[in-house]
């Protein structure tokens, strides 16, 4: 199933940083990947999907971690939730997604 992803504006922020930082170049790629994965599989291995306590208490939401990154210093985060579905035009459920953020892992 097809899921559409809505950002936070932080999370929207850090997205466009990382594309306009050639250095991140490769931390973009990643980013990317498991963006199209939370659009696409959320079974993928390599989301390694797990709440987030801390981020759920302050957004009174149940928030996950998906891993961009691993045995890296300083590795990239994705920090999402499952939005309110939407209605298309034919009055058919979109399954959101929304990305609260995109940042390293403190």
């Amino acid at each position: 199933m097809r899921r559409e992803l809505r950002f936070k504006p932080i999370a929207d922020e850090q997205l466009t940083k990382l594309e306009n930082t050639p250095a991140l170049e490769g931390v973009l790629k990643q980013v990317r990947k498991i963006l199209g994965y939370l659009e696409t599989n959320l079974e993928a291995n390599s989301l390694h999907i797990h709440p987030h306590k801390a981020l759920s208490i302050r957004y009174n939401q149940k928030i996950n971690e998906s891993y961009v990154q691993q045995d890296t210093p300083g590795a990239y985060r994705v920090f999402w939730y499952y939005g309110k579905d939407e209605l298309d035009k034919k009055r058919k459920p979109i399954p959101i997604i929304t990305v609260v953020a995109i940042t390293p892992h403190p």
